[in-house]
């Protein structure tokens, strides 16, 4: 081989082998522009998802609670304490539309608490012959739309004259206030002068508690 036949094929490789270096350059640059965006993309892409993720999670949570609110109004008891000067009667009505569990009752005697109907008789003054008949509810359901009557007055005369003095107006103020709860253990009071739609912590201390 002629020395300038041999410079020159030297001289081609060398070309040929610059060009491959640059065309390996030009790739990786190329591969490095690309590599950006894809990973901007993937980033974009896990916010996205994460973005979808939280709606998911928040639709969810907000139709469990609609549930819940709805359930709740199908269940929902409103116990209301009232009289009639004409049965001679004081009762409980569930006037709500799901049953009423009561967990407490307090009857309070011109101001004070008593235990039982036994010490309303006597603080009220009944003779033996002067009948009171009663119910006990504290720890019982009732059932929506239902009416539980507490106390009434026997029916002889003498017993209804004296029971008039323990309805509202009469000589002794008796109150009645009972707590209770629905089956999903909201709780609410209730009385004749109670305010009760609102849930609330039962007020009746254990010592007031009726035991009857």
């Amino acid at each position: 081989m002629r020395p300038e036949v041999g410079d020159e094929v030297e001289q081609r490789l060398a070309r040929i082998e610059e060009t491959e270096q640059r065309v390996a350059r030009a790739l990786e640059l190329l591969e490095r522009r690309s590599a950006r965006p894809r990973r901007n993309w993937d980033v974009l892409a896990a916010v996205i998802a994460s973005i979808i993720g939280a709606l998911a999670l928040a639709v969810s949570a907000y139709t469990a609670h609609v549930q819940r609110q709805q359930l709740r109004a199908q269940v929902w008891p409103y116990l209301r304490i009232g009289f009639s000067d004409m049965e001679l009667t004081r009762y409980v009505t569930n006037a709500g539309t799901g049953p009423a569990r009561v967990t407490a009752v307090r009857v309070m005697f011109d101001g004070a608490p008593v235990k039982d109907w036994n010490e309303v008789r006597r603080k009220a003054g009944f003779a033996k012959e002067e009948v009171l008949i009663r119910s006990g509810l504290r720890g019982g359901v009732l059932s929506a739309d239902k009416k539980f009557v507490i106390i009434r007055s026997g029916d002889d005369e003498r017993s209804q004259n004296k029971f008039r003095e323990l309805l509202p107006g009469g000589k002794h103020a008796v109150e009645i206030t009972m707590c209770y709860c629905s089956v999903l253990d909201d709780c609410w009071t209730a009385g004749i002068d109670v305010p009760g739609s609102e849930p609330s912590d039962c007020p009746i201390a254990a010592s007031e508690r009726f035991e009857e």
